[in-house]
């Protein structure tokens, strides 16, 4: 059961690509927290997902109990709430030693460092190279100019499982990397990585572990982009496009 926070107000779309990404993954159930504005769309979207309603930290307790993962950060904006929605799930994913990925704007809090958020042990990091720029402290440039030493950084000083999205994506951990070369540029479109961070999250839920999930599902994801330019051009491909080509 993935639980993911997502959709601040306006973002709504980030919410349901990764709702969906999950399902993709393989999960049994998930369920979105996300703004009360969202809840007609999610539910005409994508009926599968169970959709609830949360404008605070009281209403997100209501539903962090029986999860497997916790997947966080689509279109979460940067705000009093995805404040509130951070603190409270990477609290409550190191007190109860779950799995939880962190994406997008989550990311971006995570690197300000204010809330004085608790790290857990099973933390997955899916940062593009801007974010991870923020998350070091450091310029786009110097990420780009050594992609590998910029993963090591990340998972050293995170203690995490970390997806440096881009050209030639890199996937690991303290031990071990991993490198990509599926892919293609179709895929820097907004939204591909809502799709990535749900469909790995998905894979956790079925008992993958961090570090295999994440490669298994930038695989799948990298793949199905380059099944879809068989047939299309690359311009038009779009995230939802990728559903029904991974496998």
């Amino acid at each position: 059961h993935v639980l993911v926070v997502a959709g601040n107000l306006g973002f709504g779309g980030a919410a349901l690509l990764a709702s969906k990404g999950v399902l993709v993954g393989g999960a049994g159930l998930v369920t979105l927290a996300t703004r009360k504005d969202h809840l007609s769309a999610a539910l005409a979207y994508c009926p599968e997902v169970m959709t609830k309603t949360v404008e605070s930290i009281s209403d997100l307790e209501n539903h962090l109990s029986n999860k497997t993962v916790i997947c966080i950060g689509p279109g979460l904006g940067r705000n009093y709430w995805a404040d509130q929605m951070l603190y409270k799930t990477t609290n409550f994913a190191a007190k109860e030693n779950l799995p939880i990925l962190i994406d997008a704007d989550g990311l971006n809090i995570l690197s300000e460092n204010k809330l004085k958020i608790k790290l857990p042990k099973k933390l997955i990091l899916t940062p593009h190279p801007g974010e991870a720029a923020r998350l070091l402290k450091t310029k786009v440039s110097t990420i780009q100019k050594n992609r590998p030493q910029a993963l090591a950084k990340l998972c050293d000083k995170y203690n995490a499982t970390v997806i440096l999205k881009g050209h030639e994506t890199l996937v690991g951990n303290k031990r071990t990397t991993f490198i990509c070369k599926k892919g293609n540029a179709g895929m820097a479109v907004a939204g591909m990585g809502d799709v990535l961070s749900g469909l790995v999250s998905g894979l956790i839920a079925q008992g993958l572990s961090s570090i295999d999930a994440a490669c298994l599902g930038v695989d799948m994801h990298a793949g199905a982009a380059d099944s879809y330019i068989e047939k299309h051009d690359m311009k038009s491909l779009m995230p939802s496009d990728l559903f029904n080509l991974m496998k």
